[in-house]
């Protein structure tokens, strides 16, 4: 693409950014929302799950469809296309009648906005000069990581104050006004298209093997994982699946998925990475405000208010990390993002149920500090040595990784907290008997207050189970803390592959 003015390059920068960050949004916003999208449509809690299964099903099959896609259509149409798509399903979703409804139009919002993460990320590298690419890509990366702070704030404080529909509603404008944009500046420079047949093997072998995989995912704890038929069969059918998917992929002559992609050195220590960190980290995001909801008798805002210092560093130096990609390289700066990790999560193991706001507050910073120095520099990993017309594939691949390790580690540590608050109550409980001067004594402080008959023990049972859970958020930061602690040993592969694909580089231009 011939170089753009420097207005102009702003404005689509500010597009393509927006335009990642609904998305990112409306992921999160929603989580919060199911206890009212659930009451208004006369479902239980655990049906109004599916609302956010859907979208995750749907985006997880959209997302490697952005190669092939890009190939047929073009890369600007896809993404106008996809934006517009995905501004119509939000507005299904808010005008829906019925929770059947809802649940198909959440998977079709999911469905059309795959392309748009991993677009609006080629396209921004694609416009801009090689000296401003980084600088660019951090600047995306501050505006799309702020989605998964502002949603829970947004999405609790519109539920609770409004109606749940305006969750949906407030992406219309956003999506009108960003495909808008992206058309008008960029038509004239729409990328070649091919018409190339889609490998239907693989769509099939994809579908069933992410649905069923989400559904293990989301419903895996509420079932009893393997000592349920449904859950089992989920778990072989997307092995199976998955396994035939890479066989085909790896013999076909058009597939789906390219995975060649991960010969390329860089990108596959790029995505082994953004698997692991987003899973724990995504793990971490959905802990602390559950817990502190359920546990800690926050309300929804007051826990999103407690979260939302982890967006603070990201917004004031996050635009910063392009010139340090290009200064100290990406191995250095993921050392610092993994020791910041590594610190908010042992300094959140050791809270007690008397922590207040400001050491919520102060972990989470830290954890947005960690976030500084990961995503820029991840994502410029994962470009390295790739050309720029496998771009789409390439970005389509990492992030549906991301996206599929996010609910693999929500999944996880949900799972780990319930077992560990669960054993932790054994415990506790153990030891909490009549004959025990310290339950005596709690008793007696909860008669001399008012209360009587069963009243005092249930008081006791709801302290040993605050205390359970406690324990148990404990038990899975630790796990954390030493996640990241491992992922540092890994440092050195990035390092020498790095001056592997530099060397690579110079060789060719001799």
């Amino acid at each position: 693409m011939k170089p753009l003015p420097p207005l102009i390059l702003f404005i689509l920068t500010a597009a393509l950014s927006l335009a990642s960050f609904m998305f990112v949004l409306d992921y999160a916003i929603a989580n919060v929302s199911i206890p009212y999208i659930s009451g208004d449509l006369a479902v239980s809690t655990n049906q109004g799950t599916y609302v956010i299964t859907a979208f995750a099903v749907g985006n997880a099959i959209g997302l490697p469809l952005t190669g092939w896609l890009t190939k047929r259509v073009g890369a600007i149409r896809l993404i106008c296309f996809s934006l517009l798509f995905f501004t119509f399903f939000s507005w299904t979703c808010g005008a829906s009648l019925s929770f059947e409804m809802l649940v198909i139009s959440r998977f079709l919002q999911g469905l059309s906005s795959g392309p748009v993460v991993p677009l609006s990320q080629t396209i921004l590298v694609s416009i801009n000069p090689p000296e401003k690419k980084a600088g660019a890509l951090a600047i995306w990366s501050t505006i799309v990581i702020a989605g998964p702070i502002v949603g829970p704030i947004l999405g609790g404080w519109i539920s609770y104050d409004y109606i749940w529909p305006w969750i949906f509603y407030i992406n219309v404008p956003i999506g009108l006004l960003t495909a808008g944009t992206i058309w008008f500046f960029l038509k004239k420079k729409e990328t070649p298209r091919e018409k190339i047949p889609i490998d239907w093997v693989g769509l099939l072998f994809l579908a069933i093997g992410v649905s069923c995989l989400q559904f293990l995912l989301d419903k895996g704890e509420q079932y009893d994982w393997i000592r349920s038929p449904i859950i089992m069969i989920c778990a072989v059918t997307s092995f199976v699946c998955f396994s035939f998917l890479i066989v085909w992929s790896l013999t076909s002559k058009k597939p789906l998925i390219d995975l060649t992609l991960f010969k390329i050195r860089t990108f596959a220590l790029s995505v082994f990475y953004i698997g692991v960190i987003y899973a724990v980290y995504f793990g971490s995001v959905v802990l602390v405000p559950l817990w502190l909801q359920t546990s800690m008798n926050y309300t929804s805002i007051w826990a999103g208010l407690a979260v939302s210092p982890i967006g603070i560093a990201p917004f004031l130096f996050g635009a910063f990390m392009g010139k340090a990609v290009t200064k100290w390289g990406v191995g250095p700066l993921l050392g610092i993002c993994f020791i910041f990790f590594t610190v908010s999560c042992f300094y959140n193991a050791y809270f007690d149920t008397d922590v207040d706001l400001w050491h919520i507050g102060i972990s989470r910073a830290l954890l947005g500090c960690a976030l500084i120095f990961f995503i820029t520099p991840l994502f410029a990993l994962s470009l390295q040595g790739v050309s720029e017309e496998k771009l789409p594939s390439s970005t389509g691949i990492f992030h549906f990784v991301r996206a599929m390790s996010g609910g693999i580690g929500t999944s996880i540590f949900t799972t780990m907290w319930t077992r560990r608050s669960a054993f932790h109550h054994m415990r506790l409980g153990e030891s909490t008997t009549p004959y025990s001067k310290e339950t005596t004594s709690y008793l007696q402080d909860l008669n001399q207050v008012g209360l009587q008959g069963a009243q005092p023990l249930a008081q006791l049972n709801d302290t040993v189970n605050q205390q359970a859970a406690m324990l148990g958020i404990n038990d899975c930061f630790f796990v954390m803390g030493w996640v990241f602690l491992g992922l540092i040993l890994l440092l050195p592969l990035c390092s020498s592959s790095q001056k592997k694909e530099k060397k690579t580089v110079f060789l060719k231009k001799l």
